[in-house]
């Protein structure tokens, strides 16, 4: 993960973040869920919030795709 020259979970919970909370609600795909984590802990999004049968973490397509995002 260093090679990405992501924060570390501690260092992203200190961060500065953007105002905006993410709603993700019916989503089919773990995998897409997964790529709105990663997505959302590139730009430092504020906040996410899975509804609905979407997929939550943990679970192995999420954590795949994410890339390590899931846990900050």
């Amino acid at each position: 993960m260093e090679e990405l020259g992501r924060k570390s979970v501690d260092e992203f919970k200190a961060s500065a973040k953007i105002p905006i909370i993410v709603v993700l609600e019916n989503i089919r795909s773990a995998y897409n869920v997964g790529s709105v984590f990663r997505t959302s802990d590139a730009f430092l999004i504020e906040a996410i919030y899975v509804t609905g049968y979407s997929a939550k973490p943990p679970h192995k397509e999420i954590k795949k795709t994410a890339l390590g995002a899931e846990d900050s």
